[in-house]
């Protein structure tokens, strides 16, 4: 049974759709999150130059054999550790599947680096929140932050049966492009994006008190309007 919330992709099919959307040249250098059995790692390779992280003791030594040559040449950088707490070298694309229990943090973690765009596979409820838009009920802090950090839509649902181990729910193919957005300080928008998605039956005014929009809900608020709020609720952040 595969450690570290493993489900490995065993389509090639997928596979291949996700490198041919990652629209790569040889110029670029792709960060490979969760490289795992290598059927990514051996596509992209024939594109790119690829620096992929594995905190699989077991996978990264079967990688280094795998891809020796590669490795040799230069073409391959392969460092074992957790994503969460390794340095990325720099990238200009990324490609990712990524656990549902670090979707989260790794996308924020990834966002904060400066590249071009990257394909990532993620549980298909996720990447619903992910690009939801104000209205609808899979909107929330995950769906206004992504906004401000750059863009992403769903390019494919790829069903369960496509992973060994085969998972309880579906995944989706989302392709992330970097947008840095103009807002307030990035943390206070966060601090407060927190409070109001955290009460979000409550009126704006009733957990920030007087600030623009105020007989709204968090809901019902785009991603500019937020801003606004943001702007002037800084003294509940600090």
């Amino acid at each position: 049974m595969p450690r570290y919330s493993q489900n490995f992709l065993i389509n090639g099919r997928i596979a291949d759709f996700i490198v041919e959307h990652a629209n790569l040249t040889p110029q670029d250098i792709v960060l490979e999150i969760g490289p795992g059995r290598g059927i990514l790692t051996e596509r992209l390779l024939k594109k790119s130059r690829v620096v992929a992280v594995e905190i699989d003791p077991e996978l990264y030594d079967a990688l280094n054999l795998i891809f020796s040559d590669e490795i040799k040449s230069g073409k391959l950088q392969i460092i074992l550790g957790d994503a969460l707490k390794v340095n990325f070298p720099a990238f200009t694309k990324v490609i990712a599947n990524i656990p549902y229990h670090i979707s989260s943090p790794l996308i924020f973690k990834i966002l904060e680096y400066e590249f071009e765009e990257g394909i990532i596979m993620v549980q298909k409820e996720f990447a619903e929140r992910l690009v939801a838009r104000k209205g609808s009920k899979k909107y929330g802090r995950l769906s206004v932050m992504m906004y401000y950090h750059g863009s992403a839509e769903i390019l494919k649902v790829v069903k369960r049966g496509n992973f060994r181990p085969v998972p309880k729910v579906d995944s989706a193919v989302v392709r992330i492009k970097k947008e840095n957005r103009f807002c307030a300080d990035p943390q206070i928008l966060d601090c407060v994006v927190k409070k109001i998605f955290s009460q979000r039956r409550k009126k704006i005014k009733n957990i920030l008190g007087d600030v623009p929009y105020g007989e709204m809900r968090a809901e019902e608020l785009s991603p500019e309007e937020i801003c606004e709020v943001a702007n002037y609720a800084h003294r509940f952040c600090d």
